[in-house]
């Protein structure tokens, strides 16, 4: 049997640990290094192993690259890189590239309805803006607490005990909500509350929806929180009537059953 390696490149480390574990549980023969720029000469800590952060000019000959973060300064040195590619930044953009898409642009699309006979809306995490996001809205909740004001990384405006909201010109969500539409050919209304990684997306639609959407299966009944959500083992839970589907779940798992999907498919499983 094979033995295959993989090169993972990540600038933060919110994907990455989860990213990491999920890995070492569904592919326990894969032998997995880690390299970045920001993180190089670092070490990063799972469950079970440890890994050193090594500079992006050291991938050889991985068979699978897994890209986590905009490469930026190293492009050069991945542009060398001739295995296969597993790719959530929107870098490479060749035919053969494993494409891991946003979790909200990749619900959309996985149902296939005329865009025309549905309207969206989502309720994001602060995990859409990595770990700075989150770690502003912790430090936000905090400061209110303590009755102190601290830098922020990303939010200008506070996100603890608050909502933000989108148009497409106007706030910190606009350029967002543009992407989606571009993604997704659907203007999906938008908006951010104080949790870190849980996310409900609600479609509606002009016509009935009891069909069979492929990753969508039967409606699961009443879950009371979104924690109960976030740590059931399947990436989202749908919640289904006539007329309109409630996916929720948590937005770094889904990221995941992406990529793991593609590792899969690279290796024949």
């Amino acid at each position: 049997m094979r033995q295959f390696s993989a090169a993972v490149y990540a600038n933060e480390n919110l994907i990455l640990s989860e990213v990491l574990e999920k890995l070492e549980n569904e592919f326990p023969l894969i032998s997995i290094k880690v390299f970045g720029n920001s993180l190089a000469n670092s070490t990063l800590t799972t469950a079970t192993n440890e890994y050193d952060v090594l500079p992006a000019g050291m991938i050889d000959d991985e068979d699978i690259l897994l890209v986590l973060s905009d490469p930026k300064d190293d492009m050069e040195a991945l542009k060398e890189y001739e295995g296969d590619i597993v790719d959530f930044t929107g870098t490479f953009t060749a035919k053969d590239v494993y494409k891991i898409e946003e979790p909200i642009a990749y619900l959309v699309n996985a149902v296939q309805v005329n865009k025309e006979d549905m309207e969206a809306a989502a309720f994001l995490p602060a995990a859409v803006f990595g770990k700075s996001g989150v770690d502003d809205m912790i430090n936000q909740t905090r400061e209110l607490f303590a009755f102190t004001n601290t830098e922020t990384k990303v939010f200008e405006e506070r996100l603890a005990f608050n909502m933000f909201f989108s148009d497409m010109e106007t706030g910190l969500l606009a350029g967002f909500r543009q992407k989606l539409k571009a993604d997704t050919g659907l203007d999906i209304d938008i908006r951010m509350g104080a949790i870190s990684t849980g996310f409900v997306l609600d479609l509606y639609f002009k016509k009935d929806v009891n069909k069979d959407f492929g990753y969508i299966t039967e409606s699961v009944g009443f879950v009371p929180t979104m924690a109960d959500v976030c740590s059931r083992k399947r990436p989202v839970t749908v919640f289904r009537s006539k007329n309109r589907i409630s996916i929720a779940g948590d937005y770094i798992n889904v990221i995941c059953a992406q990529i793991t999907d593609s590792f899969k498919d690279i290796i024949g499983e």
